[in-house]
């Protein structure tokens, strides 16, 4: 296995966890989410089944990528986009608020969750395209 296709195994399952683990923290209370700005904690809780989406994403690409499937791009780029596109759209909306400008504590993690899913989406696209040829 190449050093590339350990790094995306690596970055997925860090990335799903990751999700996870944030969602166990909102609905068990640990990680409030509060109106920052009118309609923030909706806009905030509207991102379960999409995140969903991520876990599956990143749990697939890890999969196929261990068992040498050909899926491994298709996975790994749908799972880039769409972190692509969700932190670009998070971008946008921190902007349109003025979050951007926000930099307590709540706000810099979610800072730091836009810049990784751009980030990390444009890694995963670009090591799944890489890497698109499995070995067997």
């Amino acid at each position: 296995m190449k050093a590339s296709q350990i790094t995306t195994c690596v970055l997925s399952v860090v990335t799903g966890i990751g999700i996870l683990f944030q969602w166990i923290l909102v609905w068990s209370g640990m990680f409030p989410v509060d109106d920052s700005v009118p309609g923030f904690r909706n806009y905030f809780l509207s991102f379960q089944v999409a995140d969903l989406y991520l876990v599956l994403l990143a749990f697939f690409t890890t999969a196929f990528i261990l068992l040498r499937d050909s899926k491994a791009l298709l996975f790994g780029i749908a799972l880039g986009s769409a972190m692509v596109f969700f932190g670009l759209y998070s971008l946008l909306y921190d902007l349109n608020t003025r979050l951007f400008f926000d930099f307590s504590a709540g706000e810099l993690f979610g800072k730091f969750v836009t810049f990784y899913n751009i980030l990390a989406g444009l890694l995963f696209i670009f090591l799944s395209w890489k890497d698109r040829q499995i070995d067997r």
